[in-house]
């Protein structure tokens, strides 16, 4: 195993196991029940047991202690950030490559931490693994993983991770099936490498080892305005065109038909994907169980279908949104008569008018926004998924400086938009 770091104590839990006075902020985790705690993985994975044996580190002294607790109840600590696997893959088309020159420096951190992915959903690609990982992951269980396959052909792989020393994809994925890890895949196509039969290559290829894949996701590739400042060679790094997007859903409605069944869809085109090609957005049940809402599959239908019962509701509030959502919010919100909740789309300034999502919004391009805009309700409805879990945007603004610049009240929304709502009572 990898020792990566010593965990070091950030906190306390108020009143779990933990907040016994026998451990403190600064304090080093070294072992529970003789097993070396490396990481946050293995704290989690070993304080379950209700009887622990501590080994604790502060400064030059080591103690050891037991805990009781019931079983699987939390012990209660926090801790200091782990130090984060980074990709080394040189991918033309990756968005950390295409940020502006002098943003903060944890923005030009490319994660490949199979860590984050089992306990936070970041996708990774699984060409930094060890095999030490590997078996790792395996033992402790570290399932579902999210994967960034891309494509399965040896060929395209190369290309698109620009590395040459890649190991072959399906033999790792089958390894991880035989282990009992469940995987949901993604594949972000840049036209005219990993499309057409490419992509129906990692199709069949994914499906042939279901269950233990469960998803597939068909993204376009996102390129801001930097991607196109940058030398690639011959790389042919383009935005996916609206002909182009109907035929990758149809591709997808195909891999449906021959790899799905009635509970399980295997398939999914992105939201952004329906956009580009003009086509409605899916009902419901082309999603499932949403299994990768969060990678925007499904986020646009989830929000459609929670504002009907809403469209009636006096709510004195301004929602911000992308260029792409802007016509929900007007077909099923500022249509509603007697109806005070609006909605203002900004365009992004900060990465190009090709960026049009929520996600990717900045605080300054919202606030040079709704500062041109002289009256107004007095709060503001925030996409969530265009902050962080410290409520700071891409650029750094927090949901505070905002607030302060605009002398308004600024909430973080929700997918769900009646959820959203029920805060502003």
């Amino acid at each position: 195993m990898v020792a990566y770091n010593m965990l070091e104590i950030r906190s306390i839990v108020r009143g779990s196991p933990a907040d016994c006075g026998r451990f403190a902020v600064g304090d080093k985790l070294i072992s529970i029940n003789g097993h070396e705690i490396n990481d946050f993985i293995d704290y989690r994975y070993h304080q379950a047991a209700a009887i622990l044996k501590i080994i604790l580190c502060r400064g030059e002294k080591q103690s050891v202690f037991r805990i009781i607790k019931n079983i699987d109840h939390d012990l209660g600590l926090e801790f200091k950030p782990d130090r984060i696997i980074r990709c080394r893959n040189k991918c033309r088309f990756c968005f950390v490559n295409n940020n502006a020159a002098g943003m903060r420096r944890s923005l030009y951190l490319k994660d490949d931490d199979y860590r984050l992915s089992f306990l936070h959903g970041n996708y990774i690609t699984l060409t930094n693994l060890s095999d030490s990982d590997l078996r790792r992951i395996i033992e402790m269980r570290l399932s579902p993983l999210y994967v960034s396959v891309h494509a399965t052909d040896a060929r395209a792989r190369t290309r698109l991770f620009n590395r040459a020393d890649l190991q072959p994809l399906i033999p790792l994925l089958r390894n991880l099936a035989e282990g009992g890890i469940r995987m949901h895949c993604q594949v972000v196509v840049v036209p005219g490498i990993n499309d057409g039969e490419v992509l129906k290559t990692t199709a069949r290829d994914l499906a042939e080892l279901r269950p233990a894949v469960q998803s597939l996701a068909v993204v376009p590739v996102g390129l801001t305005k930097y991607a196109f400042s940058r030398k690639r060679g011959k790389f042919p790094l383009r935005l996916v065109k609206s002909s182009e997007a109907r035929r990758l859903i149809a591709a997808v409605a195909e891999f449906r038909r021959k790899f799905g069944n009635r509970h399980n869809g295997f398939a999914y085109a992105s939201d952004e994907m329906f956009l580009l090609a003009g086509i409605p957005i899916p009902k419901r049940s082309y999603y499932d169980e949403f299994p990768q809402i969060e990678n925007g599959v499904g986020m646009v239908r989830r929000f459609i279908d929670s504002i009907p019962p809403v469209a009636k509701r006096r709510v004195n509030a301004l929602a911000v949104t992308g260029r792409s959502m802007l016509p929900f919010w007007k077909e099923k919100i500022i249509r509603g008569a007697g109806n005070t909740l609006k909605a203002v789309a900004v365009d992004n300034r900060f990465w190009g008018k090709s960026v049009t999502v929520t996600g990717l919004l900045t605080g300054a391009d919202i606030l040079s926004r709704l500062k041109k805009m002289r009256k107004g309700p007095p709060v503001v409805i925030l996409p969530p998924n265009c902050l962080n879990d410290d409520d700071r945007f891409i650029d750094d603004y927090s949901m505070e400086d905002l607030s302060t610049g605009l002398g308004k009240q600024v909430v973080r929304g929700s997918y769900d938009l009646s959820e959203t709502l029920d805060m502003l009572r």
